[in-house]
């Protein structure tokens, strides 16, 4: 019987997804294969524009079962469509109430725990409202389709659940807390307490009055020209946050030194 390797799977949105993509010269997908290179296989499994009202419908056709092959690890990152505002022309609006009982109901699937593998749980990213406002005015959209402080709200019940998880193979990566750090310590002259960073309000601010057109501002580092997805930088953010979380056993296959090998005369 043929040896097989366990998977690490990434189950997501378009985040997840775009994992695999080259951003900025840069991908999270093919850092994350080479660490787990000869161990996992990496298995990208991100659905653009999902929230998790779909995931809980396709869930059962994601995971292999354990037959075929083991699940080691597993990358859950949902929330960015959950957290459209209700009357956003996308539909793609989850109650926040629902979402939470939607992850909850993820983590407990049949489906998952007939592989116990370890879960790497996501905060949803944050976003920046000003480069939302300008895609949304240009679809002609009367009001924006997101906001910062509804997106932290659903990263806040991510960090909840986690919390009151009584599964110790459950690992917490906030991304969301972990980006707006990031962006706040090289913002010039932000001021604890001031305007929530990414928001309408604080684009009046001087840190981020020059957003679309210098770099030197933070989210130009992480949030690509929608604000809503992911540059290269903001990928590296979130691999950095990961890396140290996983354990990474022998090859599956020994090194080239203590390989097996047929000698022929």
């Amino acid at each position: 019987m043929s040896k097989t390797y366990p998977q690490f799977l990434l189950f997501g949105d378009s985040i997840i997804q775009q994992s695999s993509y080259l951003r900025d010269g840069y991908s999270f997908g093919a850092i994350l294969a080479e660490h787990c290179i000869r161990r996992f296989d990496v298995v990208n499994r991100g659905l653009s524009g999902y929230n998790t009202a779909n995931a809980m419908v396709i869930l059962q056709d994601i995971i292999p079962p354990p037959n075929y092959a083991k699940v080691a690890f597993m990358l859950i990152l949902f929330g960015a469509n959950d957290a459209c505002l209700p009357d956003s022309p996308s539909s793609q609006h989850v109650p926040l109430e629902m979402y939470r009982q939607n992850i909850k109901d993820i983590l407990t699937h049949p489906a998952i725990n007939a592989h116990n593998p370890t879960i790497f749980l996501v905060t949803p990213p944050p976003i920046n409202e000003m480069q939302i406002w300008d895609g949304d005015h240009a679809k002609g959209y009367p009001t924006i389709t997101r906001r910062q402080s509804v997106t932290a709200q659903y990263a806040d019940a991510v960090r909840q659940i986690a919390t009151e998880s009584k599964n110790d193979k459950l690992v917490l990566i906030d991304l969301h807390s972990a980006m707006m750090q990031k962006a706040i310590t090289l913002t010039p002259g932000y001021v604890e307490g001031a305007s929530l960073l990414g928001t309408l309000q604080g684009g009046d601010s001087v840190a981020l009055k020059t957003l679309f057109n210098e770099k030197r501002n933070p989210y130009m580092l992480f949030l690509a020209v929608d604000g809503l997805h992911l540059t290269g930088a903001g990928y590296k953010v979130f691999i950095e946050e990961l890396l140290p979380h996983i354990q990474t056993p022998p090859f599956i296959f020994p090194v080239w030194t203590d390989a097996p090998r047929i000698d022929r005369e």
